[in-house]
């Protein structure tokens, strides 16, 4: 792909999970009083529990779509199902965070993916081709992602 192209693809997409509307028709669930992009401390990245990062999630408004995705699990239709892709469980939020604490604490939530702000693509911010993924920044992270280029 084109880096220039690239380069607008991410940000279009960046762009997209600041607004709320797209973000909602993509099937993203959170509480009204959210306000997109969703940027916390940096201290949540020194969590080491899966258990301390759920009731995070609880008070900021956002663990309903971590549900979601876990309800959502179901078997897959075809023959993928043979192939080792039994199950298709949907994409839930994304948390951008400069430390690696985070990643082992967050992992086995479903449909979370983790990711450093150098390592952002368009898959991660808009599976399937679909802009609008609900996003979970911290500030360490935001600031490097906005001193990149």
């Amino acid at each position: 792909m084109n880096k220039k192209e690239n380069q607008l693809a991410r940000n279009s997409a960046l762009a997209a999970t600041a607004d709320k509307e797209i973000v909602t028709k993509r099937g993203h669930r959170f509480d009204e009083k959210v306000t997109l992009p969703i940027v916390i401390e940096d201290d949540f990245e020194n969590i080491k529990k899966t258990k301390q990062v759920i009731e995070v999630l609880e008070k900021i408004g956002i663990n309903s779509d971590i549900l979601r995705s876990a309800n959502g699990k179901h078997v897959r239709a075809g023959k993928g199902k043979m192939r080792g892709r039994r199950y298709r469980v949907p994409k839930s939020l994304l948390i951008v965070s400069i430390k690696e604490e985070l990643e082992k604490s967050s992992e086995n939530l479903s449909g979370v993916d983790i990711s450093k702000p150098q390592q952002l693509n368009i898959e991660l911010l808009a599976p399937g081709g679909i802009a609008g993924r609900l996003t979970v920044f911290t500030k360490s992270a935001l600031a490097k992602l906005g001193g990149s280029k």
